[in-house]
């Protein structure tokens, strides 16, 4: 009888401790919240971010775009504002009903192919930058400027390469979509069928491109709430 009460008791003590070990591991995310990398205080649950742009951010031609993937994928809430054939002028224009009223912590801005297809300047284009980001900034909103993926037609992409230079030598918080498309010309093709527009695998790389970018934004934008 001895050995089957010693038996008993150790059971429930293990089930005591089985129990325990469950329960701490539930609440633990309760008391102790995840934060985002690099420091941060920043959580991905509670930012909203606003994607700003063209067909290229909504997704064309499926309306399946980057910003789902991320969202999907890290839980962080990313409202898409793209619209087919948007300007930077039309971007400017769609502030005070697309970004505003949504109140976002941070807005991705990025624009410019259609502007260098439609013959607007470089300096225009900054000026249309410059004036969303004074707007979002007014607002307690942190702007971050998208350097436009490349297109094949050379007196456009020679515009944005252009655009591209003076965003980064600004004092914008920035990322850079660009940087993972300047692949020889065949691979670059086949991300851009007709020339403008990524596939699937290239909204991949977009999507890829801007997690890895998130923990040096997060942090920014922690440095710019104190």
């Amino acid at each position: 009888m001895k050995i089957i009460k010693k038996t008993i008791q150790k059971t429930v003590t293990r089930n005591k401790i089985f129990h325990s070990a469950v329960a701490l591991c539930f609440f633990l995310p309760f008391l102790y919240p995840m934060k985002s990398p690099q420091g941060s205080d920043v959580r991905n649950d509670a930012l909203t971010i606003v994607a700003l742009g063209d067909s290229i951010t909504w997704g064309y031609p499926n309306g399946k775009s980057w910003t789902e993937m991320v969202s999907s994928e890290t839980g962080m809430r990313i409202i898409n504002r793209g619209v087919n054939g948007s300007t930077l002028n039309n971007m400017l224009k769609r502030l005070p009903t697309d970004v505003i009223p949504v109140h976002p912590s941070i807005c991705i801005i990025m624009g410019g192919t259609n502007d260098a297809n439609q013959g607007r300047t470089t300096k225009e284009m900054m000026a249309d930058i410059q004036k969303m980001a004074n707007d979002l900034l007014a607002r307690d909103i942190l702007p971050v400027v998208a350097l436009p993926i490349p297109m094949v037609w050379p007196k456009a992409e020679e515009k944005l390469q252009d655009l591209r230079e003076r965003i980064l030598s600004s004092a914008f918080l920035t990322i850079d979509f660009a940087l993972d498309f300047d692949l020889p010309r065949d691979e670059f093709r086949q991300l851009l069928p007709d020339g403008l527009h990524p596939t699937q695998v290239g909204k991949r790389m977009m999507a890829d491109r801007l997690k890895k970018e998130m923990p040096r934004i997060l942090a920014a934008y922690a440095k710019f709430k104190k």
